[in-house]
């Protein structure tokens, strides 16, 4: 059935057998069967629908503050992140953070004889936060995960090292307080880079003698070596041999 929709304009869609409201970001020409779950398009939004949209985001300004003061009341370690209603407002989504596991029985049975609708609590981790809520990078760009970062791989502070970066929570961790996502981007190309780079605390001989690593530059292909005639010096890697069968930096990195 065509629809006749276009980017940007506002329509009508069924998620989880509840009508949303939204707007198209973009078109999928191919002509495939959508995936098992995807929310269905009904209808383009009449004036009704986009009436009805705006009103709901007043009332969930009202669900909201009704919301946070049942949370009070009841004592509730967790934190409001969104409070939504669907566009025929039967259902109520409400969105949170917690440390922990939190019983919040008595606290769905408060909202939903207050607002008549069917109450959903759904509990997220502080990475999806950050992308609900949005914001600037210290790059100065806006937040990835607000933008197009959808799945969060497993980051390690290990990316850190293996990157020579300062291990300051100050500079490592993002908005959400967790390592950040970009770590990640150049993983590869550090894993890559730090083969065959000798370990810190070799034994080595080069130009100079023999001595011991300090420090490896990964990008700048650099061996920082303490030599047994106790001076410091630095190196190209390609001038640095390992000494015996210690090993060399074949697969260090490795997330």
């Amino acid at each position: 059935m065509d629809l006749a929709i276009g980017i940007g304009d506002a329509c009508v869609v069924e998620a989880d057998r509840v009508p949303e409201y939204g707007h198209v970001i973009s078109i999928d020409a191919e002509t495939q069967a959508a995936p098992e779950g995807m929310p269905r398009v009904l209808r383009r939004a009449t004036m009704q629908d986009q009436a009805m949209a705006g009103e709901n985001q007043l009332f969930s300004k009202t669900a909201w503050r009704l919301c946070q003061e049942k949370i009070k009341e009841h004592r509730l370690e967790m934190r409001l992140v969104r409070v939504h209603y669907s566009l025929d407002r039967s259902h109520l989504t409400v969105t949170f953070t917690a440390d922990e596991r939190v019983d919040f029985r008595q606290l769905i049975h408060d909202l939903a004889a207050e607002t008549r609708a069917r109450v959903e609590m759904r509990q997220i981790g502080a990475r999806d936060e950050a992308a609900i809520c949005g914001g600037l990078a210290s790059c100065g760009r806006v937040l990835c995960c607000a933008v197009w970062l959808k799945e969060f791989d497993n980051i390690h502070i290990r990316m850190a090292k293996s990157q020579g970066l300062s291990l300051n929570p100050v500079t490592l961790n993002g908005m959400c307080g967790r390592l950040k996502c970009c770590l990640r981007y150049e993983q590869a190309c550090y894993q890559d880079l730090a083969r065959g780079l000798p370990h810190e605390g070799s034994r080595v001989r080069c130009p100079a003698g023999e001595g011991c690593v300090l420090e490896t530059r990964v990008l700048g292909r650099k061996v920082k070596v303490s030599l047994d005639d106790q001076r410091v010096m630095e190196f190209d890697a390609q001038d640095v041999f390992v000494l015996g069968n210690q090993p060399t930096n074949k697969d260090n990195a490795r997330p």
